[in-house]
């Protein structure tokens, strides 16, 4: 994940975060009984966005906890912060956090977000290789043509895959 720290250092530090979240959300919620409206609803929807971030992290926590990093988590729970409460983040919660908690929700947000990215190349690279090990997805894949034209453009990109397919390209030629 990321090569300044290490495996046992990003734990630690999104266990951190995830003890100082739960604790904003006790005090988020102890704020939302107390006021009306929309000001109530402010820290609803935070309180909504840190169980969803936290999610992520306990995701992220289990993958590595062994001390591998096999990116066997589930990048729902990573990436499914709400988008409405994106700028209720920013604008409302990170300015009040403390100099140290804003950096270790920085550290820590840094880390999810290149989890999240190297979860999904993985996926996305297993989800392929399946593809092209299956009859009836290769089928498929060659029924639609916007699928053919993009592999094409990936083979056409590899001179070392073009070459193998030299002699099928040139068959294919002659024969119409």
């Amino acid at each position: 994940m990321d090569g300044n720290q290490d495996i046992a250092e990003q734990v630690k530090l999104m266990r951190s975060v995830i003890g100082r979240k739960i604790m904003e959300i006790d005090e988020f919620n102890t704020k939302a009984e107390n006021m009306v409206g929309d000001e109530a609803g402010k820290y609803v929807d935070l309180v909504d966005f840190l169980n969803h971030d936290i999610a992520g992290y306990k995701t992220i926590i289990e993958d590595l906890r062994d001390g591998s990093c096999d990116y066997t988590g589930n990048l729902w729970d990573i990436a499914s912060l709400p988008a409405e409460s994106v700028g209720l983040y920013t604008d409302f919660y990170l300015p009040a956090l403390s100099e140290c908690d804003r950096a270790d929700e920085e550290a820590a947000m840094h880390l999810k977000g290149t989890y999240a990215q190297d979860l999904a190349k993985g996926y996305t690279m297993k989800l392929g290789r399946t593809a092209l090990t299956s009859q009836m997805a290769i089928n498929l894949m060659m029924a639609d043509d916007s699928i053919a034209m993009a592999i094409g453009m990936a083979v056409a990109g590899n001179p070392e895959i073009m070459d193998a397919l030299k002699s099928e390209l040139e068959s294919q030629q002659a024969q119409q």
